[in-house]
């Protein structure tokens, strides 16, 4: 038993003898970190950026202007629609020869001038004026209704010329010339009252 121990302790202390000089053989490598040279300055003082620019000047409150009032929006007034009124005078002049013209109007609100003038046109080539008299101006006034298809109706002497033969011709123009054209498809009534006059005038 001893002597095992010996021989145990004699070889370990070979081993360590051994690595020990075998380690002082090699030639041992330190890697030593690079160094720097650092100075520490202090930092300079933030430079204002205002050194490049004019002191803002303090300005009056008295000269700066108000800002302008706000415009009130004005609603534009809306103009009440007048009521057609019932009865219109519209006067429609037709030339139909030498010294003899017409004119005409309505009781109804009639707003086709185009259909008084085609009415006229036609009323006045069935015209033949009698009267070679005296007097510088005849006139007389014929009553009559246009129903919807152009018919007329209820012809007679309005107003008399105080000459017969003037009045009869007038009269024998308007029935001559139904039926009229049919009434515009836009009026609302069922007929059309007219009152169309005859003139003649001395040259």
């Amino acid at each position: 038993m001893r002597r095992a121990f010996i021989i145990s302790f004699l070889t370990h202390l070979f081993l360590l003898a051994f690595l020990y000089f075998f380690d002082l053989s090699r030639e041992r490598v330190y890697y030593i970190p690079q160094v720097y040279q650092m100075q520490i300055v202090s930092m300079p003082e933030l430079q204002a950026a205002a050194t490049t620019v004019e002191a803002v000047r303090e300005v009056d409150a008295e000269t700066i202007p108000p800002q302008p009032e706000e415009k009130k929006k004005i609603k534009p007034k809306q103009i009440e629609a007048q009521p057609k009124q019932p009865q219109t005078d519209q006067r429609v002049v037709q030339q139909s020869g030498p010294g003899q013209a017409m004119g005409v109007s309505s009781d109804e609100l009639f707003e086709f001038p185009y259909y008084l003038r085609l009415m006229t046109d036609k009323i006045s080539r069935n015209w033949r004026n009698p009267y070679q008299g005296e007097q510088d101006t005849v006139l007389c006034t014929v009553y009559f209704r246009i129903q919807r298809d152009g018919t007329v109706t209820g012809e007679r002497v309005e107003k008399s010329s105080g000459v017969s033969s003037f009045d009869r011709a007038a009269l024998r123009a308007v029935i001559g010339s139904s039926p009229l054209p049919p009434l515009p498809p836009d009026f609302g009534e069922s007929r059309l009252t007219v009152h169309l006059d005859f003139e003649y005038r001395k040259q």
